[in-house]
């Protein structure tokens, strides 16, 4: 017969702490095949419900406890290629093309952005609330008004 995880604490030491009671809603089949395996280990089903959770919380404990062990140690280990070996560069995915997004960067100078309806600068991160009160959208203001911006933007360049 196969051993399982309940094999290693068959009548085991019980502890004298207060305990709390947790029941369980299962299928009828399963309930049946955890009572048969519990009687054949002379366990109780809380003996054998209460080792398999102290199990599955204490290797979460492990697990944690060699996770940052890991990561402390990483440091101390040496490297498995020495640092001056030629290395083989792993080609990823194409580079993508330009983003085809819209963005007010070809209208920017020094982070502000020019209203042509009031013919003045705002700054970039301030302007779309601004340009609300024009009912507009920042692109919309921007590429709708092209000449005056122009000038603005040589303006602004020449001062």
């Amino acid at each position: 017969m196969k051993m399982g995880r309940l094999d290693k604490y068959a009548r085991q030491f019980k502890r004298k702490e207060p305990t709390k009671v947790l029941p369980i809603r299962m299928p009828e089949s399963i309930y049946n095949q955890f009572r048969e395996r519990c009687e054949d280990l002379g366990l109780s089903m809380s003996e054998a419900g209460y080792l398999l959770i102290k199990e599955e919380i204490e290797s979460d404990v492990y697990a944690s406890y060699t996770n940052e062990v890991a990561v402390t140690t990483n440091s101390l280990q040496t490297p498995i290629q020495k640092e001056d070996a030629p290395t083989t560069k792993v080609v990823g995915r194409k580079t993508s093309l330009p983003s085809t997004r819209w963005t007010s960067a070809s209208y920017e100078i020094e982070n502000e952005l020019p209203c042509p309806l009031c013919n003045q600068w705002y700054s970039k991160a301030n302007f779309s609330r601004h340009v609300k009160n024009h009912n507009f959208t920042t692109r919309e203001i921007l590429e709708s008004h092209q000449e005056i911006i122009n000038q603005m933007i040589e303006h602004r360049k020449d001062n």
